[in-house]
């Protein structure tokens, strides 16, 4: 085994909330099946060879590392989007509850 390894780059934006949240849920603890740990920015996830209990988008991921020598996927809010995979805007979602949580603030204040 060597010691230099390989990493896929890619952007945040290709995880479903679903996927966000198993990574952030599997992060820093042995799950046995998904192996990640977070970052400031994302995640850095191994690209396990038997296909764990995550969606059929993450698991494409996994399969597009692999087809280019990568263990892990690097995903980092300021990497570019892969070209022929799913893109999803959760930040859009994230900043509704956010507006709403700020509105909920008012009626409580006010």
């Amino acid at each position: 085994m060597s010691a230099v390894r390989r990493f896929l780059d890619l952007s945040n934006a290709h995880l479903t909330n679903e996927d966000r949240a198993l990574l952030d849920a599997c992060a820093g603890h042995d799950t046995g099946e998904l192996l990640c740990a977070s970052t400031p920015y994302g995640w850095f996830v191994f690209a396990c060879e038997e296909r764990p209990q995550i969606s059929d988008t993450l698991w494409a991921l996994f399969e597009e590392a692999r087809q280019h020598g990568c263990e892990y996927l690097l995903f980092d809010r300021d990497a570019a989007s892969l070209d022929g995979f799913p893109v999803f805007d959760w930040e859009a979602k994230g900043a509704t509850a956010e507006k709403a949580q700020e509105e909920e603030d008012l009626m409580e204040a006010g």
